[in-house]
């Protein structure tokens, strides 16, 4: 299934989508129902300001999906993956983006082709913040260094800060007007978060330039190895004996490098993971920590209370809630 559509506003991509059904419309609100030929998908529309507003997607794809998307506008989006697999790419772009649990992407599309594909049997859960920068000019300044070119595009993964944000606007405890103040005011923290970020990247970068090459590319393999032992993860010193570095230089460099610790990145890989496996609803939070390499419960609920702000038996009740 291929669907196709030329936006030149942040309405067009229910207005010009064939075959979409209104489930439900309140103000600010609107619920529909996506023309998938197999399979099963809704949106819920979440209108903050003019040139603002929150998309939850939620699909089973049953078959293959293709979306070609021609944006004729500046466009700025933050997403964020629950659940599911996708990837996208944008034309004349030299590399593709995956789309997974726990990845947010930070972007902005100005006259580009987007082509995305969704995956069958998987259900597909997403959130996106939309904005049409020409109705936030008070968005511009910091926006320079990214709106000067036609696409940009910066993901994170296993962030502890942004899928906090993300939770607590799921679980947005108010409606009406409270709910789309509150909203708003999630949507701009994950905004400056990530503008934050890419200030933060562009001077780590700077940083790194004065590590040596070799100790820019044995801290990259470390964070590799990390990425694939998180659970068992080497000591300092194994670690440090498998890239090549002394172990003094593997702290201050991973550090200075990645704006983390070694230590803190492995925790923030284990409770990126905890959470997924939290939402899936399918193991008890016991059973979850000991899957992520806790075997002391109060430990690993003290982390994760840390991390994210709330108890990790928070997580399946707000899941348990937004499934419904």
């Amino acid at each position: 299934m291929n669907l196709q559509m030329n936006t030149q506003n942040l309405g067009c991509l229910f207005e010009k989508l064939n075959d979409v059904t209104v489930l439900s419309q309140k103000q600010n609100y609107q619920k529909y129902r996506l023309p998938l030929q197999s399979g099963a998908g809704h949106v819920k529309r979440i209108c903050l300001r003019d040139g603002m507003e929150i998309n939850w997607f939620d699909a089973n794809f049953d078959e293959p999906v293709a979306l070609d998307i021609d944006v004729q506008y500046p466009h700025l989006e933050i997403a964020y993956t629950l659940e599911g697999q996708a990837y996208w790419e944008a034309a004349g772009e030299p590399r593709s983006y995956d789309l997974s649990a726990g990845v947010s992407t930070f972007s902005y599309i100005r006259d580009k082709n987007l082509h995305a594909e969704f995956s069958p049997s998987e259900r597909m859960s997403h959130m996106e913040l939309r904005i049409d920068i020409r109705q936030l000019n008070e968005l511009l300044p910091e926006l320079s260094g990214i709106s000067n070119k036609a696409f940009f595009c910066r993901q994170l993964a296993a962030s502890p800060h942004v899928s906090r944000i993300v939770e607590e606007m799921k679980q947005c405890p108010y409606t009406g007007t409270l709910q789309k103040l509150y909203l708003e005011g999630k949507a701009f923290e994950l905004l400056v978060y990530h503008l934050d970020g890419v200030q933060k990247e562009e001077e780590q970068s700077r940083s790194a330039s004065k590590l040596k090459v070799h100790d820019i590319r044995c801290l990259h393999q470390a964070k590799e190895i990390l990425s694939g032992t998180w659970k068992e993860p080497p000591s300092l010193l194994e670690l440090a004996r498998m890239i090549g570095l002394n172990d003094y230089k593997l702290k201050l460099g991973f550090k200075e490098l990645f704006g983390t610790t070694v230590f803190g990145y492995v925790r923030g890989l284990r409770m990126n993971e905890a959470h997924k496996i939290l939402e899936q609803g399918k193991v008890n939070v016991s059973e979850a920590a000991s899957m992520v390499g806790y075997n002391n419960l109060s430990h690993f609920a003290k982390l994760f209370r840390k991390t994210y702000g709330y108890n990790p038996s928070e997580v399946q009740k707000s899941y348990d809630s937004y499934s419904r």
